[in-house]
Formats: C-alpha cells, sequence, structure tokens
C-alpha cells in the first residue's frame, strides 16, 4: 500500500470523553462531482466562502501555483569515477535542464536543454503515442526513469514509449527504437556495450550505440511476462524490473511471472465518449498470485536454462541478481511470509544452497538489499534481535559477527568504504523520528556520526563513497544540499534550499511530544499550535492519521505541500496532531508487529490514548474533534468513527480499505494472514457491516482509477451507509490513482473540500 504521507500507531484507552450529537451539516461543492449522498438532507447548499483566500500560506499558492516548490534539483546523478555529478534543474519558463557540476569545486555547466531535446524527438514523429500498456503496472518512476552509461557519457530515456539515447557532450539525441508497444526499464550491460529491456513481456538486448536489436524471451501466452514483475510484486516487494546483468555482460538473469491464476480487476476511464477499460491482474487475499520462474538466458540469444527454485510456487521472489563472481542468487519468501531464505547457484544445473534464513511466526521481510562483497562475504539486514541491525555472514553462510547493536534501526545500507574497510548506512541512533549517516567497521567497533546535526539525512553516495550529496532537512527546515566526504567532513553547501515564498512568513512550528500509552508505552507525535496560542483558551482538535504498519507519520523532515497543508489549517484555528500508534516503523520489531491479524484494533487505541493526554491538557474542546487520513489512514479514519463515535465529530477519509479481503495477497496477508486462517480478525475490521454507528459528519473521497486500493472499497461503504440512512458527503475524482494528483486544480479542489469541511464541522474560532 502507499502511504500518502509515512505514518504508524497503537494502544487501548481507558478514558473517553463524550461529545454532543452534532447537528446534520450540509456539503460543500458543486452538485455535479460532489456527487452529494446525504440521504437525510434535503438539499446541497452553497459551500461558505473559502476562509483564507488572501493568506500568503492560501491553498492556492500551495498546490496550485507550488509557490513553495523546494529549488533542489529534480533528480542527481553521479558519473563515474565521483568527480562530478548530473543535476535535472527547472530553466527558464519551465524548461528541463541537465546541468554537470564538479563535486569538490562547484563549478557547473549546463549540458543539455531536455525540453528542446524531447521537442526535436516529437517533431520527428508528430502524433506518435505510446500504446496503453493494458495491464495497470506503469505507476512505477523507476519504469520512466533515464539511465546513465557506464562511461557517464549518455544518458537513455523515454519518449512516448520508445527508448532515445542522448550523448550528453554534443546534446544530441537518437532514437534506439520504433514500435508500437511501449519499452520498459532500459538497462546498461557492465561493459556499457549492450542495452536489455522489456517490450510487450518479452527481453531485447540491443547495442549500446543503436542497431539491430535481439529478441532473447518469447512468451508462449498473453499471461506470461519475461524480465516484468506482476502487479502485486512490484507494488508491494518493489520489484518492478525483474532482470539482472551478470558481471561479465554474457548473460541475464530474469524472472517470467505467469500471471493466468490470478483474476482480472477492471478499472473504468468515464471522461471519454465510450469509457475505456483497463484491465488489471489483482490477487486479493487469501486467492491465488502469479507463479515465478527464474531462467538464464545468454545476451547473444539462445535457450533459457531454468534454475530449480522452491517447490512453494505460491511464494515470492524478493530479489534475484549475481555475486561478484558470476553466481546467480535469489531471496524466496514463503507464501505465509513467516520465512525468507537468500540462496546461492554454486552450480547453476542443481539445486540453490541457503546462505541465510530468517524466521518469525508473525511476519519477516527483505529489510536491505543483500550486498556480496568482493571476497565472498555478505552484508546484511535482520531485525532477529528485536531491531534492524547490520550483520556479516562468511561465504560459508556462517555468522561471521553483528556488526551494530541497540534500540534503533538501520534503515539503510550505504556500501562498503573500500579505504578504510567501513560500512557506510543510515539509522535512526539517537532519534527515531530522525536519520543520520553512520559508519562501523567490518572488524567491528564502534559506530561513528557522519552527521551528527538533528534531523533527517538522505545520502547519495558517489560509486566509490568517497563522497556523500546529502539532504537534510527538519520538521521545520526546508530540504538543504551538501556536499561531504567519507569522514563526514561538510566541504560546501550545493544548495541551500532557500524558498523565497517562505520569507516573511510566521509559520506555526511542528513540535514534538511524548505521550505515555496506558500501559505506559511511550508514544511519539507532533503538534502544530494555532498561532497566539494560548492554554486558557479550548480549541477544536484535527488527528492526522496513518497509522499502518511499514511507514512512519512522526518525523524530522520537512513535510513539503503536506506539511504545508496542515500549518494552514493551524493557522485558521485547529490544534493539528498526529501520533505513530504501535504497528508504526522505525521503533523495533515488536513496536511493529504488535497489531498483527487484528489491524485497527491496537492502532485505534493508542491514538485515542493520545487523545486523552491531549484533553488532560486541559486546551482541547472535547466535543469539537475530527480526524483524518488516506490510504491506511482513510481505514483508520473509518475504524475510529465506528468504534469510538463518541469520541469524534467528524471525519475527513480519502482511499480508503474497508474490508481487507479486497486488498492484495503480499500486503494483508503480511499483517493479516489469510480470510480463512483469520476470520475474526477480517470480521473484525470490515467496516461496511458497522455502518449503523456512524454518528459523526463523514467526507469521503477517493480517486475513480484508484489501481492501489479500488474504488469498489469506497462504492462498499456508500451502499452501507445508505441502507443504514446514514448522511455523509462524497467527492470522487475522474482518472485520478491513489495520491489524488492528476493536475494542480485537482489537489487544489481536493485539500480545499477538505479544509471547508473541517472548518464548518470544527468550527475554530481565529
Amino acid at each position: 500500500m502507499i502511504p500518502e504521507p509515512p505514518g504508524r500507531p497503537e494502544n487501548r484507552a481507558h478514558r473517553r470523553t463524550s461529545m454532543s450529537q452534532p447537528r446534520p451539516l450540509p456539503p460543500s461543492g458543486p452538485f455535479a462531482l460532489a456527487v452529494c449522498t446525504l440521504l437525510l438532507l434535503g438539499a446541497c447548499a452553497p459551500p461558505p466562502e473559502p476562509p483564507g483566500a488572501d493568506d500568503p500560506l492560501s491553498l492556492e499558492r500551495i498546490f496550485r501555483d507550488d509557490a513553495f516548490r523546494s529549488p533542489l534539483p529534480r533528480r542527481v546523478m553521479w558519473r563515474p569515477g565521483g568527480e562530478q555529478f548530473l543535476t535535472w534543474e527547472a530553466g527558464e519558463d519551465g524548461r528541463q535542464e541537465i546541468w554537470a557540476e564538479t563535486a569538490r569545486t562547484g563549478e557547473r555547466r549546463r549540458l543539455v536543454d531536455l525540453t528542446a531535446v524531447l521537442d526535436a524527438l516529437a517533431e520527428e514523429r508528430p502524433g506518435r503515442e505510446p500504446s496503453p500498456l493494458g495491464e495497470v503496472n506503469m505507476a512505477d518512476p523507476a519504469r520512466l526513469a533515464p539511465v546513465l552509461s557506464p562511461d557517464g557519457r549518455s544518458l537513455v530515456g523515454l519518449h512516448r514509449g520508445d527508448l532515445y539515447r542522448l550523448d550528453l557532450e554534443t546534446g544530441r539525441a537518437s532514437l534506439l527504437t520504433n514500435d508500437p508497444a511501449p519499452e520498459w526499464f532500459p538497462t546498461f550491460s557492465p561493459d556499457g556495450r549492450r542495452l536489455a529491456f522489456v517490450r510487450d513481456g518479452d527481453l531485447f538486448v540491443l547495442p549500446a550505440g543503436g542497431g539491430l536489436e535481439r529478441r532473447l524471451t518469447r512468451r508462449t501466452r498473453p499471461t506470461e511476462q519475461n524480465g516484468l514483475a506482476d502487479w502485486v510484486h512490484e507494488e508491494e516487494l518493489d520489484v518492478p524490473r525483474a532482470f539482472w546483468w551478470s558481471p561479465d555482460g554474457q548473460r541475464l538473469l530474469y524472472a517470467r511471472y505467469d500471471v493466468s491464476p490470478v483474476p482480472v480487476f477492471t478499472i473504468t476511464d468515464d471522461l471519454p465518449l465510450y469509457p475505456t477499460v483497463e484491465r488489471q491482474r489483482y490477487p486479493k487475499a487469501g486467492l491465488d498470485n502469479a507463479r515465478v520462474r527464474l531462467g538464464i538466458v545468454p545476451a547473444a540469444g539462445g535457450p533459457t536454462r531454468w534454475l530449480s527454485t522452491p517447490r512453494d510456487e505460491d511464494g515470492y521472489l524478493v530479489r534475484a541478481g549475481f555475486t561478484p563472481d558470476g553466481r546467480p542468487w535469489f531471496v524466496w519468501l514463503t507464501r505465509s511470509q513467516t520465512r525468507l531464505t537468500l540462496r546461492v547457484f554454486d552450480d547453476e544445473t542443481g539445486p540453490p544452497r541457503t546462505l541465510v534464513e530468517e524466521f518469525d511466526p508473525r511476519w519477516v521481510e527483505l529489510l536491505d538489499e543483500p550486498r556480496f562483497l568482493d571476497d565472498g562475504r555478505l552484508l546484511w539486514v535482520s531485525d532477529r534481535d528485536g531491531y534492524r541491525h547490520l550483520y556479516l555472514f562468511a561465504p560459508d553462510g556462517s555468522l561471521v559477527r553483528q556488526l551494530t547493536a541497540g534500540p534503533f534501526e538501520v534503515r539503510r545500507v550505504l556500501g562498503v568504504h573500500a579505504a578504510s574497510g567501513r560500512v557506510l548506512f543510515v539509522s535512526n541512533r539517537g532519534d527515531a523520528r530522525g536519520r543520520r549517516v553512520e559508519a562501523v567497521s567490518l572488524d567491528g567497533g564502534e559506530i561513528e556520526t557522519l552527521t551528527p546535526e538533528p534531523g533527517t539525512h538522505d545520502p547519495r553516495p558517489s560509486p566509490d563513497l568517497e563522497l556523500l550529496l546529502v539532504t537534510s532537512s527538519t520538521a521545520n527546515r526546508p530540504p538543504r544540499l551538501d556536499l561531504l566526504d567519507a569522514a563526514g567532513t561538510t566541504l560546501r553547501t550545493v544548495n541551500d534550499g532557500a524558498i523565497p515564498a517562505l520569507d516573511g512568513l510566521d509559520l506555526p512550528p511542528i513540535e514534538f511530544e511524548d505521550v505515555p500509552a496506558t500501559d505506559g508505552t511511550t508514544l511519539h507525535a507532533a503538534i502544530i499550535r494555532p498561532p497566539g496560542f494560548s492554554p486558557a483558551r479550548r480549541y477544536p482538535l484535527l488527528v492526522y492519521v496513518y497509522g499502518g504498519p511499514h511507514a512512519q507519520l512522526v518525523t524530522d523532515r520537512w513535510a513539503g505541500s503536506r506539511g504545508l497543508f496542515l500549518r494552514h489549517l493551524a493557522r485558521l484555528g485547529l490544534v493539528v496532531w498526529w501520533l505513530d500508534n504501535r504497528g508504526s516503523a522505525g521503533r523495533g520489531r515488536e513496536f511493529e508487529r504488535a497489531v498483527y491479524r487484528r489491524l485497527g484494533e491496537r492502532e485505534l487505541a493508542d491514538q485515542l490514548d493520545g487523545i486523552r493526554w491531549l484533553q488532560e491538557q486541559g486546551w482541547v474542546d472535547g466535543d469539537r474533534i475530527a480526524i483524518y487520513g488516506g490510504s491506511y489512514g482513510g481505514f483508520m479514519t473509518l475504524y475510529a468513527l465506528l468504534h469510538a463515535p463518541e469520541t469524534f465529530r467528524a471525519g475527513v477519509s480519502y482511499a480508503p480499505v474497508v474490508d481487507w479481503r479486497l486488498y492484495d495477497t503480499i500486503y494483508t496477508e503480511r499483517y493479516m494472514d489469510t480470510p480463512d486462517a483469520n476470520p475474526d480478525g477480517y470480521a473484525a475490521s470490515e467496516l461496511p457491516a458497522l455502518a449503523d454507528r456512524l454518528e459523526a459528519e463523514l467526507l469521503l473521497m477517493h480517486g475513480l482509477m484508484d489501481n492501489n486500493v479500488h474504488f469498489q472499497n469506497t462504492v462498499r461503504m456508500i451502499d452501507a451507509l445508505t441502507r443504514a440512512g446514514k448522511p455523509f458527503e462524497l467527492m470522487v475524482y475522474p482518472r485520478a490513482r491513489h495520491g489524488i494528483r492528476t493536475t494542480g486544480s485537482t489537489r487544489l479542489d481536493f485539500h480545499r473540500r477538505q479544509r471547508d469541511f473541517l472548518l464548518r464541522t470544527l468550527e475554530p474560532s481565529p
């Protein structure tokens, strides 16, 4: 599931504040699209005049005008050797430009006007449009991202479905392919001589400079796809590209997915004269998955050698590749997601050897990429001791040593700095809300912190790890881009990240709180108080929620337009609050796994404990509390309204899961097991069955072409609420996917409706 922003929560409250029965309120927005389904109300009254229209932090400036966009480059790539990096930047009139910058000196030169290049390619083929993929499996940016050649002199990208090569020195571009079907995932061989890609479910190779392409696979039926993962592997396991070059560039390891066992879910675009339909292979909880095989094919063409993989055909291929000495390996996860193994083929004609195995009776996950060192040893991240930590294994799979330990988590491994023999990584040591760059020797020893400042540090290491481009921010400071060396010394600021539109704005700050749950567990929370806050007053409260596993909402990092929207609401008189309940990431295995098989229960209990703590401070009005969130947060919003109706006056739920039987196999079964194995857990979280409990004002929102949490979820909720005679408001967005971000005007409308609904129902005072 894609979180709206990152998030998590959990626990049980013993004290709840009663609230007066809210009066029915009219919906906002034009009748044509608002789809007012207020059975108990007579008509749709026009919305009030939007408040805050003249505010320098207005929604128009945030979402329509992008006045607060960060000036940092949109994309950064290191060139081989680590002396230069490339940046994608907006030039005059918003034109895309590619710049080369010498890392240590800061000397810059513009290489390419990318907008002009793409315009010229379009003129070569007027009216050329890529064919639709058919299967809805095309949202991942990795499919469209340009790739840099191993010598750093050229880029290969996608233009209207075809591949083009761009010479970075001359600025000249040439088309490499010209086919009605789109190409995906162009990938250079290690020596840069060949380019592999996927088209129409098969794997192809062509010379990197252009020429005759060679088809390496040939699917035997439309439900097979080679080198391209199916939707659920891509969405939940981050496996979009499913082919890997051997180190010598002579072979490719690839996965074949047979999606024939997976039922088709149809998604409709109703805007054309005759609606068009997308067909998505979407495995729902408890139903069949795609079948996966691994094979090796010569890059020059020839038959595939199929490798021996587990007989558990219903399991999941999580990762695969080659070791530095050319042996294929893969990571396999059982369908129950309780056992994960890393296996290596010493002999490609025989069974693989298990190097590492992880087991947990609740669930296990691959926590970082396996990293094989040149000497055959393996760097591995595991939470086997209760937290995500670094482990070093010998070539035979025996444990050499645990490299990190303690009540913190290694969140990302950058690699090994060859000269010093240190592993560079990102952790949350010292503050689970932040991220910092650290290092530890392969021989063990003390951890060295390279970025000790508070906040979140996101590094992009050079190929040799001698230099780091580090994007850093805090909850109250926009991102800045600095250049550091491997010792942690800041060499220079590449971009200070200044946003002129923020100058002179007295933004209410985001502050952090530690809240005790009923059982004594410390929960992390964040709050924005209205300007001129006085503890002698009583304020309406907005609880912003995500709450689901694998995410963290309370973080010490700049939250972009989302954070500005929450500040906008605070400036209008709301106390805005969010809390990471149990089930959230970053606090260790037991904190996260507390939600196993009972999604919603522990999360809501912790959220209610946070509300109880706020009310004990004396300045929250218990009769004016609302909750809002999307995706898993949309589920949590509805769950809260239906399980704690006495607490909330209003709620905004967008793109919610309303019944976990409707969501995909991998995500749902990881946390809930299957419907057959856990019928009580699924029944307890089936929200339409509880529709008659709704007492609060409710705004439902959804994108009609959401291919992640299908609009079917909201349809089920609409039907249940209608049958129960409960009034609610509804807004749907044509062609919008899960994030409802189709256009600037859509984003503006989406947030304006939320704001106006909250102001009407919570009635804040200026």
